[in-house]
């Protein structure tokens, strides 16, 4: 475990008038699957000095934690925020029983609007989260060597939260309150919200730790405790079910256990541990296992306890001999137990596992008052590394006036969505990144293959690699990058169009982690913009009738751009067209303008780089499509597109400066271009 960095907060070195204070709160935080953090704090961080005025939520991207957006103001404590899966909505609980739904706008995260709100008054809301979409992709273990990812990453079975007619997933979230209280919010597509309630049991009992997580089949499992260690841990299972405009919520007990620590420490005077001070299931995606700490006086213990299959043996006379079967009942059983001399203050597990394996491997992290974090082995919970927070610590800021960074102790902490990060969250809300090691190697250097079937996770999920590029050693990024290109291009077709887009902005962004890879990064990004305006001009040309045609206007014009008898005449390769079938809207022509001037502005750009890059072996951001063919046939497709649109509005051609008036400056392009292509793997002319 490595510390990357931490933003502190600053407070002058002098003590505090009378009219200012200090104050450390209950501070949450939660990672998305996009790298960004939310996290609450009762001050602006801007301040220089916290007062608790109200409390903020704020989100942050961890590669600019520095750039911190508001989200919201709040008069009650947060108790709960969590994103959802696809990091731009956010689910945020208060201590009075009000739960809001916030989303960005046009994806920006600096532009927060609120769109549900539901109270349920005098509830305390202890966790949330959101339904689960039903999707969910894991690595095959059994063909993790394969080359095909559609062999090495499978689908794995999972059910929605709640189904909607049809079976399309709903979008919503579930939250249980310190009473017991179940409570349900579900977003309709017209934006109206269906809510409801149920209690966890027979009755209602105080509440002082839960955690959820998801079940396979789409409903969740709940574990419950009051916070005394004599007390036993409840387990309930909550299925969902929308019926018309009615949210349908039933509660089953499940098994539950009593506390080991407890167990042997009843034959002294005075138990070492008074209190449960966390519940964490060990995958939020898996049920098998529960991480517990509990804490007193004398340190704490955390202990893990698996869910596990137990045969039930019957009385002889209740016994069938011709029955072979076994019948079995699941009950959880202690796994581990480690100890510390200082209380727990944060408990942090993984929210998933990329291997489909049971168990999975995954980390058990603790945070202690004494500001030492340690990260436990899920098979022995045996500690793979420590480190130890010291904030204390004085600096100079660019005027040389002296600042005072203060202690104070981790209240929050959580994993990225790859495990490769972890991020703490003290009482100040102060924010602390660190780097990990392999769940799966824990005790050497990221290897290459692990950085690979990361990256093939993101690339197949959609979950971002900023993580994954925080975690790699310098000196193998070049390897994995060719190697990633590699087996990416024997991918069928159909999963390289599909990809191509993600695939070019991974491979841009290791690049960038090179000193000399700026020019590869540019030709990256060049490439998908590229691509985007090539898709987005081809999809406005329709067929007039459809029927008629084995191929669209599209597909022929590649088929003519990409014939053995390359045509170098821009007006000649309009013989072998359908001029009706290019026609577009004169107003949506006009306001593609910025876009043609763009590819056009690209193929002067790589026309006159090219002597630079041949004769001076001189490299420049995006140069490099000079050299791809596909690239340079797009190029030449887009510029038959535009002389047929200019046929219809003129004020959609990208506009020059010319030397001279009666130069065609499209036909040019076109015709050096065609050159280009023609000597595509040899010194050009």
């Amino acid at each position: 475990m490595d510390h990357v960095y931490s933003v502190l907060k600053r407070f002058p070195s002098s003590v505090p008038s009378s009219t200012e204070w200090l104050t450390e709160s209950k501070t949450v935080c939660s990672v998305s699957s996009h790298n960004t953090l939310a996290f609450t704090s009762s001050s602006d961080v801007q301040e220089p000095v916290g007062k608790i005025t109200c409390f903020h939520v704020f989100v942050v991207d961890l590669n600019m934690p520095w750039e911190a957006h508001k989200v919201m103001t709040h008069s009650e404590e947060i108790t709960c925020v969590e994103w959802d899966v696809g990091a731009s909505k956010l689910l945020i609980t208060d201590a009075v029983g009000q739960i809001q739904l916030w989303s960005m706008k046009s994806y920006l995260l600096n532009d927060w609007t609120m769109v549900a709100s539901t109270s349920f008054p005098g509830e305390y809301i202890l966790t949330g989260a959101w339904f689960h979409n039903g999707k969910k992709i894991g690595l095959n273990m059994e063909k993790k060597d394969s080359v095909q990812y559609l062999e090495k990453y499978v689908h794995v079975r999972f059910g929605p939260s709640v189904r909607q007619v049809g079976g399309k997933p709903s979008e919503g979230c579930i939250a249980v309150t310190s009473s017991g209280l179940v409570c349900v919010v579900i977003l309709q597509s017209d934006e109206t919200v269906i809510t409801g309630t149920e209690i966890l049991g027979l009755y209602r009992s105080r509440l002082k730790v839960v955690d959820l997580c998801y079940g396979k089949n789409g409903d969740f499992l709940v574990v419950t405790s009051d916070g005394l260690v004599q007390s036993s841990v409840h387990c309930f299972r909550i299925a969902l079910k929308l019926n018309q405009d009615k949210c349908i919520i039933t509660c089953h007990p499940f098994s539950s256990f009593y506390l080991k620590c407890h167990a042997t420490a009843q034959s002294r005077e005075k138990p070492p541990h008074t209190r449960v001070t966390h519940l964490n299931f060990v995958l939020r995606e898996a049920a098998d296992a529960v991480a517990v700490s509990v804490s007193g006086s004398a340190g704490s213990t955390i202990e893990l306890w698996e869910l596990r299959e137990k045969p039930v043996r019957f009385h002889k006379m209740f016994h069938t001999p011709a029955v072979d079967t076994v019948t079995k009942t699941v009950g959880w059983q202690h796994h581990e137990s480690a100890t510390y001399t200082s209380p727990v203050m944060a408990l942090c597990t993984p929210r998933l596992s990329i291997y489909d394996m049971s168990p999975p491997p995954s980390y058990i992290i603790a945070a202690y008052k004494d500001n030492v974090i340690k990260c436990f082995s899920r098979d022995l919970m045996n500690t793979l590394c420590c480190i130890n927070i010291n904030a204390a610590s004085h600096r100079r800021d660019d005027h040389g006036i002296k600042y005072q960074h203060l202690n104070a102790t981790v209240s929050h902490m959580q994993l990225s969505w790859t495990s490769s990060v972890m991020v703490a969250i003290d009482s100040l809300s102060q924010i602390y990144l660190f780097r990990l090691a392999p769940v799966t190697e824990p005790s050497t250097p990221v290897s290459p293959s692990y950085t690979m079937t990361l990256l093939e996770h993101c690339l197949m999920t959609g979950t971002d690699w900023w993580d994954v590029l925080l975690s790699m050693r310098p000196g193998v990024i070049e390897t994995i990058c060719d190697k990633f290109t590699e087996i990416f291009n024997k991918q069928p077709p159909g999963m390289q169009q599909c990809f191509l887009s993600r695939f070019l902005s991974i491979k841009g962004s290791l690049y960038r982690c090179l000193n000399n890879g700026q020019h590869k990064a540019g030709d990256c990004h060049a490439q998908i913009m590229l691509n985007a305006v090539s898709a987005v001009m081809k999809g406005l040309l329709r067929p007039r009738d459809m029927s008629s045609h084995e191929k669209g206007p599209a597909e022929t014009l590649s088929a003519v751009m990409g014939s053995r008898e390359v045509i170098s005449n821009l007006d000649k390769v309009l013989l072998h067209l359908e001029t009706k079938e290019f026609s577009v809207e004169p107003l949506i022509l006009q306001s593609l303008q910025q876009l043609t001037q763009w590819v056009a502005d690209l193929t002067l750009y790589l026309m006159a780089s090219l002597p630079q890059q041949v004769y001076n072996n001189m490299r420049f951001p995006g140069g490099g499509l000079i050299s791809d063919a596909k690239s340079l046939n797009m190029l030449r497709e887009l510029l038959v597109i535009f002389r047929m649109w200019g046929f219809i509005s003129e004020s959609c051609l990208p506009s020059y400066t010319k030397m001279t008036d009666n130069l065609d400056v499209l036909s040019l392009l076109f015709k050096l271009l065609t050159k280009t292509l023609l000597n595509h793997g040899s010194e050009p002319d």
